[in-house]
């Protein structure tokens, strides 16, 4: 109370933490704290900060009535990860025509959504996806594949190698990305 008269019936809450309380008499210069908690969602991270409002109203003693509120902003500290694993089967070929599948594991390693994940491959065609949105810490390895035919070039090189590229947004919009690449070598048969 930072007035010089006695306040009455003060009701004090705060949505979020969820405080609903009532102090019946409030004297000046008397001050009442109140500690509340709000554990952090998957959503105040994604937001990149939660603000919270606590609201003090009651009355003077002719029944007037008074009221003052606050708010309290929170930032996140957001972090954004993405990483790609590209596994290739078999990992050795002897003939054009012979035909490689790759599989894709793409695994969020950040604290914050990401949305709209797609996985391309600039000499393979990659199926699935995209990923509507990728939670931190999940990972998928069943929504993207692909596979190659092999040439005889690829004979004749020894090897076939390609990269593959993973692309999210983050909740801002920002791009994330990661690639992994995969080499497949050739068994000489002269």
């Amino acid at each position: 109370n930072t007035g010089n008269v006695t306040l009455y019936n003060i009701a004090v809450t705060d949505p979020l933490t969820g405080l609903n309380s009532t102090i019946t008499r409030l004297p000046a210069g008397v001050v009442i704290t109140y500690v509340q908690t709000h554990e952090i969602t998957q959503s105040d991270l994604d937001a990149g900060a939660f603000t919270n409002v606590a609201t003090a109203s009651g009355t003077d003693p002719d029944g007037d009535p008074v009221s003052d509120d606050d708010d309290e902003t929170v930032t996140a500290e957001q972090v954004s990860g993405l990483t790609l694993v590209k596994t290739a089967s078999p990992v050795t070929y002897t003939a054009a025509g012979d035909v490689i599948t790759y599989t894709f594991t793409v695994t969020n390693t950040g604290n914050v959504t990401l949305y709209n994940v797609t996985v391309t491959d600039p000499l393979v065609p990659v199926f699935g996806g995209p990923l509507a949105l990728l939670a931190p810490g999940a990972s998928d390895s069943t929504t993207f594949t692909a596979a190659y035919t092999i040439t005889q070039s690829d004979v004749d090189a020894g090897q076939f190698v390609n990269v593959a590229t993973v692309t999210g947004e983050d909740p801002d919009g920002d791009p994330v990305t990661a690639e992994d690449d995969a080499t497949v070598t050739s068994t000489p048969n002269p």
